[in-house]
């Protein structure tokens, strides 16, 4: 597990499962930049009823899932992908994990097929923190903290992203798979 004061790009934020606030109950968040005025970050977990095509008219044959990044500017399009090989202007997180990058690249690489619709993830919206907000949220223990694994972000399926997050961990954590959203409800 992570240092709860210093969050890191490519680390995770896992929601306490106990978490009521319903942009981030049972989420699982990459932190792709931490400053001291702040920490961004993408919810891997909230699939949309959106594809890529339905955003980018240019790209009609692009069928590929839109996730919610967070509540934040719901009109921005990021995305993590696993090619900083292939994509220019990627930001690295961690290992060959990547953030954003040249857009006109990959649509081109998407289409002519040198890049797997498996390598990328596309998201609406971020999730954003101001001066503070984050360290101290990670103080009252909101979140839980852990490293991101290839295989967790590109190899699962994001409605079972939270509870894999957390059967990652082991000990303790894995049984909180089985919490109740209320705790009243046990």
């Amino acid at each position: 597990m992570l240092a709860a004061n210093v969050p890191k790009p490519g680390s995770l934020l896992i929601s306490d499962p106990f978490l009521q606030d319903p942009h981030f109950s049972r989420t699982v968040v990459l932190i792709c930049e931490h400053q001291p005025a702040g920490s961004f970050g993408l919810v891997l977990n909230q699939p949309m009823n959106l594809l890529l095509s339905d955003i980018i008219p240019a790209a009609p044959d692009l069928q590929l899932p839109v996730l919610c990044g967070g509540p934040v500017a719901n009109d921005t399009l990021h995305f993590i992908h696993r090619r900083p090989d292939l994509l220019q202007d990627s930001i690295p997180l961690k290992g060959e994990i990547a953030w954003n990058g040249d857009f006109i690249q990959i649509i081109h690489y998407l289409k002519s097929g040198q890049l797997e619709e498996s390598d990328i993830l596309f998201f609406l919206g971020y999730s954003g923190w101001g001066q503070g907000q984050l360290l101290l949220e990670l103080q009252e223990k909101t979140w839980i903290t852990s490293e991101i694994s290839n295989a967790l972000l590109f190899d699962t399926e994001p409605k079972e992203r939270w509870q894999n997050a957390l059967m990652e961990l082991g000990g303790e954590y894995a049984g909180m798979v089985n919490y109740p959203i209320d705790p009243q409800l046990n």
